[in-house]
């Protein structure tokens, strides 16, 4: 793959990550309830046109939702918590 691509690829992740941060960061405070926005990841998913299954988009919702709920993803880190584990420098 390409730098130029692979830094793309970084900071997409990284949005992803830092969008997950700050719900948890709030939830954890009591500003808001997580599971509000579970629910929406799955309106979101219930809604999704056909072209979009199966492919990044559905995954991404469906970690978004499932990470909301407190349900691994997969069993395993995802990738974007696995990046942001490499950036932290925390080990499972």
């Amino acid at each position: 793959m390409s730098s130029e691509f692979d830094s793309l690829l970084e900071t997409i992740a990284g949005l992803a990550a830092a969008n997950m941060v700050m719900i948890e960061t709030l939830h954890e405070r009591g500003v808001v309830d997580k599971t509000h926005f579970a629910h929406a990841f799955g309106r979101a998913l219930d809604g999704l046109d056909a072209e979009h299954r199966g492919g990044m988009i559905e995954l991404t919702l469906r970690n978004l939702r499932d990470r909301c709920m407190n349900l691994p993803a997969g069993g395993a880190p995802s990738d974007a918590q696995q990046w942001l584990d490499s950036l932290t420098g925390f080990h499972r």
